[in-house]
């Protein structure tokens, strides 16, 4: 049995629980029983838990601290499962205390700026006891081991993946260029880049006067990010989507021109894998995990993010070169299908926890 502690897995949408779902659809495909508890979800939330996920035994903590630890040591202590697996560093010295009352082996997992930066005491042991650490990226394995003092030994990396069920299409080849952004705007996270993407506008529209810039995603930010466009009068040609369904977000890939995202604290970087399934050439910052995600000069290009420069000039390259943008596009729905597959990701998740010695199932890490 294992016991996955996540901090919302069908909540509102995030990087962090959509990566939680993949980990709960991997483990069920490889034919392991799983104990899912949840401290955010709300419990009306459980229907669609056993809808998407048959077979998983699912709670909720309903947002309650309280509630939540309640629920994991009771089932912790009368299951006794073989591992536990820690979805959040927040969780860690749960996690440890847990592991060593019921004796399971603790995995915890690590995504980005969670651990760039130095944990409590009481988590920071918690990680460092763990059996092993997997970490979205092997940059936020490094920060990890360097600032909390996690043992290389014990890291592995799982990248994130598409969804099993995503259907990739090629790009619409459109007469007019288009820019597209997918991320959220907060004021307290302003590294997506954003701004300066909107500071680089006024000069390429002057060379590329069809130009406009597509941004999918909301957050208290939106409203300054507007009134940068005003400033530097570019409105007209910046467009905000806001959240939009899957089927619109799924439209703006296929007319986008070329990618971008300038980031300079991504933990992976999902949008730049799911841009490249659509064959589009990509553009991101070299200051994080995106190259690892990103091939510089080859399925994009990685850029100084705080540079408009260097952004105003990646951009022209690319619109100024069809045949660049094609083979860049193709070489990167080659790198998704190698790299960041959910094929990949269940095999490597397989392996790390046929590592461990506990799990009676012959499928772990053979497929």
């Amino acid at each position: 049995m294992l016991h996955y502690i996540v901090p919302n897995l069908l909540g509102p949408p995030g990087g962090i629980a959509r990566y939680c779902r993949l980990v709960c659809q991997a483990l069920l495909d490889l034919g392991l029983p799983l104990r899912v508890t949840s401290l955010a979800d709300r419990p009306e939330m459980a229907e669609r838990a056993r809808v998407l996920f048959p077979g998983m035994h699912y709670e909720t903590g309903n947002g309650s601290r309280v509630e939540f630890v309640r629920l994991v040591t009771t089932a912790c202590l009368r299951e006794r499962p073989d591992i536990l697996l820690v979805g959040h560093p927040h969780f860690a010295g749960l996690g440890q205390i847990l592991a060593r009352l019921s004796g399971a082996k603790a995995v915890d997992f690590v995504y980005g700026i969670d651990v760039w930066e130095p944990l409590s005491r009481t988590r920071r042991r918690g990680l460092q006891a763990a059996t092993l650490v997997i970490a979205i990226s092997q940059f936020t394995m490094e920060k990890a081991q360097r600032v909390n003092g996690v043992m290389p030994e014990k890291g592995r990396i799982l990248y994130n993946c598409l969804d099993p069920e995503f259907q990739g299409a090629l790009a619409a080849k459109v007469t007019a260029p288009r820019l597209l952004t997918v991320g959220r705007m907060s004021l307290a996270e302003q590294y997506k880049g954003h701004d300066y993407v909107i500071r680089a506008l006024p000069a390429l529209l002057a060379r590329f006067p069809n130009l406009t810039y597509h941004i999918i995603g909301d957050g208290d930010g939106r409203p300054l990010l507007e009134n940068l466009a005003e400033q530097v009068g570019v409105r007209p040609s910046v467009h905000f989507h806001g959240f939009v369904p899957e089927e619109e977000l799924q439209r703006q890939y296929e007319s986008a021109t070329v990618f971008i995202m300038p980031s300079q604290a991504e933990g992976f970087g999902f949008v730049f894998a799911e841009a490249m399934a659509y064959g589009l050439p990509v553009i991101g910052g070299n200051r994080d995990a995106t190259p690892e995600v990103v091939a510089d000069g080859e399925t994009g290009l990685l850029v100084d993010p705080t540079s408009v420069t260097e952004i105003r000039s990646a951009i022209t390259r690319l619109l100024a070169d069809e045949d660049l943008r094609k083979n860049m596009g193709q070489a990167g729905q080659m790198r998704v299908k190698q790299l960041f597959s959910y094929g990949a990701f269940k095999q490597n998740l397989g392996a790390y926890l046929a590592e461990l010695g506990t799990m009676q199932t012959s499928t772990l890490g053979q497929e």
